[in-house]
């Protein structure tokens, strides 16, 4: 008997100048499920978890089966100065090796610029594939600062946002100067007065909602899907509305020691590929319910995001084919998951056929990230339902050893 997983289509995904706003949610997954249902939902996240798993294990024909990263570090770093009170700050990057090279070498504009980070250390982390076109775009930059550093991550062949998130962390966990906090951004994320990490008034907030709350994870703000109109330096910025701050910590966070513990890969979930896992994690954390949607982890500020200037690094092997791969993978082993929509049964490919007819999505790729989404909204709202099975694993990668 078929037990499929009501949803329904997300109108403002399908208006392609609403769908920036809501660009991972192509569907709105029922609140209300049949029994049989939330059952399937449940071995809809084991089989995405197991996936996942088998993912991180693939490395090379050379290379023995392991599940947690490794690190491309370039040259040795001089850090005996450093110590656990250090903050360093962590960017997430790809494919934009160039247009980063052009904003670092214009006006400091980015919240990470190393000019701005006042000797604290910058760790900008991309995937090993992209590893190389960065070294070469960035090398003057590199020698320039003494604080910045380019770290290649390995993942085997589990790519996608969580598990680059869960890599920022794994690598945190590695630096000799055991910081007790770090700070993680998008490489887009611009400098405001109001969030500025260097500044007393916004260090001391962070630090107090970090003990009031009892959060390892606080947000500078609250961020948006869609880029804004950059503020000149020290300009000020109009407060979010209140409806906004139910908003997940993303974009521009703080996070406190400890990263990881024994056989967990730390607050994000790395099988999480398509955009969900900041709101994943935000909802293991509590950090928003249902009784008080106001995120308690956020300050009452605005982040803002910029367009890098310059041209985007080609060939970008990294985004267009193993990130694609990782997507495909996942589509072959979910594509069967039976789904309701407007009353008809389908497999959750018929649906992908469907979004395909009607122009909602143009090649293959993009399919594959569509269902990768959806599978993610199913994730989500069953968290939502409360009705994770108590006792899964979810490690993907540090699931063998680990520093306690």
């Amino acid at each position: 008997m078929s037990y499929p997983i009501k949803l329904s289509f997300n109108p403002n995904w399908i208006n392609k100048d609403t769908r920036p706003e809501c660009k991972y949610a192509p569907v709105v997954v029922d609140k209300e499920q049949s029994p049989g249902a939330v059952f399937i939902m449940q071995n809809v996240l084991d089989v995405r978890i197991r996936t996942c798993q088998k993912l991180a294990l693939m490395r090379g024909p050379q290379i023995d089966e392991c599940a947690w990263f490794s690190f491309i570090r370039g040259a040795p770093s001089h850090e005996p100065h450093l110590k656990p009170s250090n903050v360093p700050i962590i960017v997430i990057s790809g494919g934009s090796a160039n247009k980063i090279k052009q904003e670092i070498d214009g006006k400091e504009i980015l919240a990470w610029h190393p000019g701005f980070a006042r000797n604290e250390p910058v760790y900008l982390l991309v995937h090993k594939l992209d590893y190389r076109t960065y070294a070469s775009a960035l090398s003057n930059v590199l020698g320039t600062y003494r604080n910045f550093h380019l770290i290649g991550w390995d993942g085997g062949a589990l790519t996608g946002f969580g598990a680059a998130r869960t890599a920022a962390l794994a690598f945190a966990d590695t630096l000799p100067y055991r910081p007790q906090r770090i700070l993680m951004m998008d490489q887009d994320v611009v400098q405001t007065d109001a969030t500025r990490p260097t500044k007393p008034k916004v260090q001391s907030k962070v630090t107090h909602l970090h003990e009031t709350t009892g959060k390892p994870i606080i947000g500078y703000g609250v961020g948006y899907p869609t880029r804004q109109e950059v503020p000149k330096p020290f300009d000020k910025t109009p407060k979010p509305i209140a409806t906004e701050y139910n908003s997940p910590a993303q974009q521009f966070v703080s996070i406190t020691a400890p990263f990881r513990k024994k056989r967990v890969d730390g607050i994000y979930p790395a099988y999480m590929v398509a955009g969900g896992e900041d709101m994943l994690m935000g909802l293991k954390l509590e950090l928003t319910t249902e009784l008080k949607p106001r995120n308690v982890a956020l300050l009452e500020k605005r982040i803002f995001k910029k367009d890098l200037k310059g041209p985007a690094d080609n060939p970008n092997i990294y985004w267009n084919e193993a990130r694609v791969a990782t997507l495909e993978q996942l589509y072959s082993v979910e594509c069967n998951i039976d789904v309701e929509v407007q009353g008809q049964t389908m497999r959750l490919g018929d649906l992908l056929n469907i979004f395909h007819r009607k122009g909602w999505i143009n090649s293959p790729a993009e399919g594959y990230n569509v269902s990768a989404c959806i599978v993610e909204r199913i994730i989500l709202r069953l968290h939502k339902m409360d009705k994770f099975p108590p006792e899964h694993n979810d490690t993907v990668f540090n699931r063998f050893q680990s520093k306690d």
